[in-house]
This record gives C-alpha cells, sequence and structure tokens, in this order.
C-alpha cells in the first residue's frame, strides 16, 4: 500500500471564507467554480453534549496554495470577550457538553450598596460567591459545582461600572440558598433549563452572548468537559461538497444522511474570493 497521502489543514478556514453565498448571484458562483483550487474537503466534526456540528472545508498540497490567513491558534480561546463569531461558538459548544435539563440559568445581580468599582472587582466577588458554594458541597460530599460565567458591564464616567452575571451552572443546588449565598442584590433570577427541541441550549447562549450596550466577558469552570472534535478527509468528496455547497436541498439531504439520529437545524456556505473553495457549517441536535 502507498504512503497516506498528506494535506495541509494548518489554516484559518473560518477567516478564509467570508462572501455568503446566498448573496451571490449564479454567474458569479459559476466564475468562482472555474478557479477553485483545493484538492480535497476535509471535514471537522465538534460533538458537544446533543448538538453536532460540521466544517466542511478544502485542503491543500502545501501551505503555499491555502488561502492567506493568519496561523490557527490551537491553544484554548481567550476567556474574556465575547465580541466575535467563533468565541459564542466556543462557548456555545462548551455549554452544549455540560449542561442540559435540570441545570440552572441564573441572573445575579448587584445593588447600589454593592456595586463593584471596576469588573476586576466584580470578577473577585463572583469568585469568592463559587468558593463559598464550594466550601458547602464538600462539607455534603460534592464536588465543585459546575458553572459557566457570562459578565456584562457597562463603565459610566462618574457612575462607576454596572454589571451583572449571567450563570450556567450545575442543577443540585437549592435556588434559594444560592440567591442568599449571592447578598450582592435582590433582583436576583434562578430558573432551571428546559432545552429547546430545535436549538438545545443554543438559545440561552444567544441570549447571554448577544451584542450588548457595554461589553462582556466570560468564565468557566475547570471540571468541565471539552467538546469532542474528530477531522476526516474521507467523508465528503471534492464533488459532493461542491455539490453541496451549489444546492441546498442536495445539502440538506447529505448531512441527514451522514450523521443518522441528528436532526438538521440549520447551514450554512461561504467561499473564498481568491481560490474558489467553499466552507459549509452545518448545524444538528440529537433526534
Amino acid at each position: 500500500m502507498g504512503a497516506k497521502r498528506k494535506y495541509f489543514d494548518d489554516y484559518d478556514f473560518e477567516a478564509a471564507y467570508q462572501k455568503a453565498i446566498e448573496d451571490m448571484e449564479q454567474d458569479q458562483v459559476d466564475r468562482y467554480l472555474k478557479k477553485r483550487t483545493g484538492i480535497a474537503y476535509q471535514t471537522k466534526t465538534t460533538k458537544a453534549g446533543n448538538q453536532l456540528e460540521a466544517d466542511i472545508y478544502p485542503v491543500f498540497g502545501s501551505r503555499k496554495d491555502a488561502p492567506r490567513t493568519a496561523r490557527r491558534n490551537k491553544s484554548r480561546p481567550a476567556q474574556k470577550n465575547l465580541n466575535s463569531k467563533r468565541a459564542r461558538r466556543y462557548l456555545n459548544n462548551l455549554v452544549s457538553a455540560n449542561f442540559g435539563e435540570g441545570d440552572l440559568w441564573c441572573t445575579f445581580t448587584y445593588d447600589d450598596k454593592h456595586l463593584p468599582p471596576d469588573p476586576d472587582a466584580a470578577d473577585r466577588i463572583f469568585t469568592n460567591f463559587i468558593r463559598r458554594i464550594n466550601r458547602r458541597r464538600k462539607k455534603r460530599g460534592q464536588e465543585n459545582i459546575k458553572y459557566i460565567c457570562v459578565t456584562e458591564y457597562r463603565e459610566d464616567e462618574g457612575k462607576g461600572t454596572r454589571c451583572h452575571h449571567h450563570v450556567i451552572m450545575s442543577g443540585d443546588v437549592d435556588r434559594d440558598e444560592l440567591e442568599k449565598i449571592w447578598g450582592q442584590g435582590k433582583r436576583n433570577q434562578t430558573r432551571r433549563i428546559d432545552p429547546d427541541p430545535e436549538t438545545h441550549v443554543a438559545g440561552i447562549v444567544n441570549y447571554i452572548s448577544k451584542d450588548p450596550k457595554g461589553r462582556k466577558r466570560w468564565r468557566a469552570s475547570k471540571n468541565l468537559k471539552k467538546p469532542i472534535v474528530t477531522r476526516s478527509v474521507c467523508r465528503f468528496g471534492k464533488r459532493t461538497a461542491e455539490r453541496m455547497a451549489t444546492d441546498r436541498a442536495y445539502l440538506e439531504s447529505r448531512i441527514r444522511k451522514s450523521y443518522p439520529g441528528y436532526k438538521f437545524i440549520d447551514a450554512e456556505v461561504r467561499i473564498n474570493d481568491i481560490n474558489g473553495g467553499f466552507y459549509i457549517y452545518a448545524r444538528m441536535v440529537r433526534d
């Protein structure tokens, strides 16, 4: 048997393919098809709880053939802000992998008496809040609580920082006790997660990470499960991928066929101006 062919895939495909195909006329699409240069298509699947995402994008024979972008950052995304689509998508997968029905979705606020002077002070207050929860859990023989926190804040000149925390956390905690431990304000909300059959927990994540009037940053406990990522060059052939990119009905049928047990939710197709390659993103939830 011959040696397995190697492909170059170490480029930022999300940055390289920006133009939405739905915004283009057919003659434009045809022109791009004539200059496509990718030699194969790789499929990256991300499994996170009941959610499954598929990224289908070109790979190349060498670095010089690939679109010019910064090299992909293989480290975990910085847990500081949510101002990029990639950061919000990562957050959605992390929530999906760790939380679901019966877990808690909370909002913790500050009254004027306890208003923190800046976002760093708010982070310290929240850290102490988690420590108090975990001390109580340890006495009961429970493991540390799992959580993801998105802090939304607005800095008004002369008025200090107005902020609140959106928190998704383990459901094995008493809601009344939780609000009592917080103790920084009285306009708090705690509710049980009831996942939507179509979007699972994506609706909650979209809400807490939406573009705010102020700014947002997020943090998470260290005991979370990571989404499962796999890659395959053979799942969709080049001709199949290109037909999927230009034929929506065919795209949906192939996704459903390739991922049995999952329900197709949505997809988007983008194209690269230079090499004519396509990038397909599809999202599914367990049926």
